[in-house]
């Protein structure tokens, strides 16, 4: 049977984030006229925060087993990192309780789990987009390193770090 030709298309795609550019690019490869909008520039969005940064091996979840103990002293420093408007904690108790729930070690292993397969292959992705274009310069395969204080640093971060490493993973000695 013949393989009928696909008629090429006007698409507007909305949003000039990784997304957006992304499907654009493949929508102009598979042979459509794209329109690009967005307000502002290309991954000037929430595309811009990651510092271009594919970290497959970042993938665990904020909701990790020690956050609930951990979260006074977040929420009662300085320079923490949490805050909250008192006043709004009746409201927001129900929410928080369904968040917290998921730092119980299972739950954090199935997040992260999930994550996984949304982003293990995000560096071939990348680079299968990227091919033929001026940005396939920039993608570099390399190592991530982690660095803690020190050892009880490490072992505080324990159940985090359990889930992130993969077997390729390895602790090095400090000094």
């Amino acid at each position: 049977m013949a393989k009928r030709r696909k008629r090429a298309k006007t698409v507007a795609v909305i949003g000039a984030g990784i997304v957006g550019v992304s499907t654009a690019l493949w929508l102009q490869r598979d042979g459509h006229n794209v329109i690009l909008i967005d307000k502002a520039g290309p991954g000037e969005g929430a595309s811009g925060g990651n510092g271009g940064i594919l970290a497959s091996c970042s993938m665990v979840p904020v909701t990790v087993p020690g956050l609930f103990l951990k979260s006074p002293g977040m929420l009662f420093s300085a320079d923490g990192p949490l805050f909250l408007r008192w006043s709004y904690l009746p409201k927001l108790a129900p929410w928080l309780l369904r968040y917290l729930r998921g730092c119980r070690s299972q739950e954090t292993k199935r997040i992260a789990g999930a994550i996984a397969g949304l982003v293990s292959n995000s560096l071939e992705e990348h680079q299968a987009l990227a091919e033929g274009t001026p940005a396939e310069r920039w993608l570099k395969p390399s190592d991530y390193i982690y660095v803690y204080r020190d050892r009880a640093a490490f072992e505080g971060e324990r159940s985090g770090t359990t889930t992130r490493f993969s077997p390729k993973t390895r602790a090095l000695p400090s000094g």
